[in-house]
């Protein structure tokens, strides 16, 4: 008997707080935190993206390495190229007699062949400074084309004639068109001797296209020995050159994305080749026209970068920021007083 009336208090002990519980209006904490507390939803991030590219890093990509600018041979006797269509950007630039030259750049992109593999110039410089910081694959330079490069390009300089080891001779075409390598042969060697190289920093904007855009669907461009046009094919811009499609040595035409076309003075340096042709500097410091090309559409505007140390930025007719599409951007380098024609 004793042990019931031990019992019975306690039960009631029980109840009684479980009725205080209630009458106080408050819901009993649970487990899991107050029933009034908030649910936290968690944001997930945006996918990492290719600098050069605007582009979502694909498996196999790395988005953090240092940009390779390698310098590519485009005249008649270096045709078919190889490893274009893998570039981030292609820079077009006005060498001697009126021809021209490539400037590929790789920075999530590789390329197991690249090829023919040329000289530097003085252009290159301010071009490899946009990059704050790459290696730069090249055969051949004009010693006094140097020093601007050495200066500013902050770019680590792979020369075949230096380092062979890191270049080899092709057979597909004769020389000086003949040599070759890979962008993780050239972006090697360049790392192994500044590894405190890092990514770059975006060129272009990117989003979406201007209302204002007109439909274009074909691009003649022109320089004083050379030529080249774009033509709009569903989702990209295929290249002809001299008439020709433009096909690099596996067989597929080149193409890009965008294509950025620059109007730049072009200043004396005061040098020649060994055919007596001036040696031009494509100055892409200051202000010009430029036209963009971007899905079956062109907007017109200006480009400004103020300095050596600046970045590139487009602007249309009101001011506003040309955005690019993400992908491939080929920057063709105009000299001022010609225009791209729409055919």
């Amino acid at each position: 008997m004793q042990l019931k009336r031990l019992a019975v208090p306690a039960a009631v002990a029980v109840l009684a707080t479980s009725g205080l519980a209630a009458c106080s209006g408050k819901s009993a904490p649970s487990a899991t935190g107050p029933a009034n507390s908030k649910v936290i939803v968690k944001k997930h991030p945006s996918p990492p993206r290719c600098p050069l590219t605007g582009a979502v890093r694909h498996k196999g990509q790395n988005n953090k390495r240092p940009a390779l600018a390698v310098k590519i041979d485009n005249v008649s006797d270096a045709l078919p190229q190889s490893g274009l269509n893998n570039a981030d950007v292609v820079v077009e630039e006005l060498v001697e007699g009126g021809l021209t030259r490539l400037m590929a750049i790789y920075q999530c992109s590789q390329a197991a062949t690249i090829g023919p593999i040329r000289s530097a110039r003085i252009s290159d410089a301010d071009v490899l400074a946009l990059l704050h910081g790459s290696v730069l694959g090249y055969s051949g330079a004009n010693p006094k084309d140097m020093p601007p490069i050495i200066d500013h390009s902050g770019a680590v300089l792979i020369s075949q004639d230096a380092n062979p080891q890191f270049f080899y001779r092709s057979g597909a075409h004769i020389a000086p068109h003949n040599v070759y390598s890979s962008t993780s042969r050239v972006l090697r060697a360049g790392v192994s001797r500044k590894k405190s190289l890092k990514a770059p920093k975006p060129l272009f904007s990117y989003g979406t296209i201007d209302a204002a855009a007109k439909p274009v669907h074909n691009v003649s461009l022109s320089w004083p020995a050379a030529s080249a046009s774009w033509r709009w094919s569903k989702n990209r811009w295929l290249r002809t050159q001299i008439g020709s499609p433009d096909r690099q040595s596996d067989g597929q035409q080149l193409s890009a994305t965008n294509v950025v076309v620059m109007s730049v003075d072009i200043a004396s340096t005061g040098l020649r080749d060994v055919a007596g042709s001036p040696s031009p500097d494509d100055v892409t410091v200051g202000s010009n026209p430029v036209w963009v090309l971007r899905g079956g559409k062109l907007i017109q505007g200006t480009w400004h970068r103020q300095k050596i140390s600046s970045g590139l930025t487009l602007r249309d007719k009101k001011g506003h920021l040309i955005k690019l599409a993400p992908g491939r951007t080929w920057v063709e380098l105009l000299p001022k007083g010609r225009k791209p024609v729409r055919n």
